[in-house]
C-alpha cells in the first residue's frame, strides 16, 4: 500500500563524493546535462562549506565509490568540513589531485574532473554547471553504484546485464 510522504524526494539517487580542494561532501543531487560537450550539473545548498569553496575555486571532482563504501559516504555527510578533516575522519585515501588541486579518491570506480562554467540559483540549492574535462576509471572493474534512498538508507543495483544489439 502506498502512503503519503512529505515532499522530500523518495527516489534512489546515485551518490558520489564531491571533492573541492581537500574538502569532501557526499552528493546525490547531480546529473549529466550535455553529451557534447560533456557537461554535468550538481546542486549544493549555500549553507554548506563546499558552496563557498566551489564559488572560490571554480572546479571539483566527482568520485563514484563502490557500494562497499556506503557507510563511509554516510559518515562523511554527518560532519562539517570546517571542523573536521573528512579525508582522515573517513579513512579515505587520495594519492593524486586533478590539475586544479581537487582530491581524486583512490578507490573510486570512476571520477569526473570538472570545471564550473555557470551557476543557477533555484529554491534552496544552487546548480553548478560544469564541463567534464577528464574522466578516470578503474581498469577491469565493474562499478557497483551507491544509491541513496534518503534518511540514511542505501542500496545498489543487481549485476550488469548486457543486451546484444542486432
Amino acid at each position: 500500500m502506498l502512503i503519503k510522504q512529505p515532499t522530500i524526494p523518495a527516489q534512489p539517487r546515485s551518490t558520489a563524493i564531491l571533492c573541492c580542494q581537500k574538502n569532501l561532501m557526499p552528493l546525490s543531487w547531480h546529473m549529466p546535462i550535455s553529451r557534447e560537450p560533456f557537461r554535468y550539473a550538481i546542486a549544493v545548498r549555500d549553507e554548506n562549506i563546499t558552496y563557498n569553496m566551489l564559488k572560490e575555486h571554480g572546479s571539483f571532482t566527482l568520485n563514484f565509490l563502490p557500494f562497499s563504501y556506503h557507510e563511509t559516504i554516510d559518515k562523511a555527510g554527518r560532519v562539517h568540513g570546517d571542523s573536521v578533516d573528512k579525508l582522515t575522519f573517513c579513512n579515505l585515501v587520495s594519492s593524486a589531485n586533478d590539475h586544479n588541486g581537487n582530491l581524486i579518491l583512490d578507490d573510486s570506480d570512476f571520477v569526473y574532473e570538472c570545471t564550473i562554467i555557470d551557476t543557477y540559483q533555484n529554491g534552496d540549492h544552487t546548480l553548478f554547471i560544469a564541463d567534464v574535462t577528464s574522466t578516470l576509471t578503474q581498469e577491469n572493474r565493474i562499478p557497483i553504484p551507491v544509491l541513496f534512498l534518503g534518511r540514511g538508507q542505501y542500496c545498489t543495483t543487481t549485476p550488469i546485464s548486457q543486451i546484444k544489439m542486432t
